[in-house]
Order: C-alpha cells, then sequence, then structure tokens
C-alpha cells in the first residue's frame, strides 16, 4: 500500500486481511460485545466470591475463575484482531464466481444435491458443517472458491477424490 492510503490497516500486510460474510461479520462482533458486556463482569464476580473463601493457594473455585478468566480475554484479544483485519464481502447475486458469503448449490457427480455457504477462514469459527457453513480453508471450500456455474471442480479427501458441479451461485 501507498504511504497515502486513507486505510486504517496500511500497517498489515496483504495476509493480514481476513475476509468475512456481513453475518460473519456480524456474529464476530456480538461475541465480542457479549464477552466484555457480560461474560467479564461475571468472571470478575465468580473471582470477588472465590477471594471471599479464603486461602488463594489451594482455593479450586478461584483458579477456575482464574482460568476461565484468561480464556475469556485470550478470545477477546483474538476477536478484537479478526475483526481489526476482517473486510466484508461483496458477494451478489450478479457474481459469476463463487466466493466468501456465496450460497452454492452443488451436485457430488453420481449423487444428490446440497446447498453450501461459502464462510470465511476457520479460525472465525464461522464455520459449521451441519448447518451448511463451508470453510474457505476447508477441501470443499478451496475447491468451489471462484468458481463458476456448471464448472466440475474436485475435492481432495483423505478417502480420496469426490467431484462436484456448480449448478447455482446466490449471494
Amino acid at each position: 500500500m501507498s504511504k497515502n492510503s486513507k486505510s486504517n490497516k496500511s500497517a498489515n500486510s496483504d495476509k493480514d486481511v481476513l475476509i468475512v460474510s456481513q453475518q460473519g461479520y456480524n456474529e464476530m462482533t456480538e461475541e465480542l460485545d457479549y464477552r466484555i458486556k457480560v461474560l467479564r463482569p461475571q468472571i470478575a464476580d465468580e473471582i470477588k466470591q472465590a477471594r471471599d473463601l479464603g486461602d488463594l493457594s489451594e482455593n479450586h473455585p478461584y483458579t477456575q475463575a482464574m482460568q476461565k478468566k484468561e480464556m475469556n480475554d485470550a478470545r477477546i484479544d483474538e476477536l478484537e484482531y479478526l475483526i481489526s483485519i476482517a473486510q466484508i464481502s461483496s458477494a451478489s447475486d450478479a457474481d459469476d464466481v463463487v466466493t466468501i458469503g456465496h450460497t452454492v448449490e452443488i451436485q457430488k457427480v453420481g449423487g444428490e444435491k446440497k446447498s453450501v455457504v461459502l464462510v470465511g477462514k476457520s479460525e472465525t469459527q464461522q464455520a459449521n458443517p451441519a448447518e451448511g457453513k463451508v470453510s474457505i480453508d476447508s477441501p470443499l471450500g478451496k475447491a468451489i472458491n471462484m468458481a463458476k456455474v456448471g464448472d466440475t471442480v474436485v475435492v481432495s479427501l483423505p478417502k480420496g477424490e469426490a467431484k462436484y458441479k456448480i449448478l447455482r451461485i446466490a449471494a
């Protein structure tokens, strides 16, 4: 990027960009808000109650509460970083190639049809195959990313290769 770039991400390298759907971005900001406004005060209260029990060296409730605090703070830091590098996908119905945020109807060659939504990188925790949300990092996500309607893509799986035909793309 040039020095004159007005982007607040100018200090980040190209690899420090996380493409996410609008829904994924909203979920990250909601989780961050919950962790800061709800969970953090609850944990602080647990720590206070555990401290009131006395000796901290052998105080199991205190140790547990402190571990919860550390885990929550680590996730808050992670979410703040992910949000700071997030770029919302501009997927639309007019697009002719699959990108993050698209719902893609696919059919396994010789198999059944299904719809999946291509979501951001796995660290956003958006992916949920049970809900049809496929990470761009997954074998299927890598195969369908940038594919067009009518393309047949090859997915490398531990059990071998699978072929899927792209039937429809929608935002």
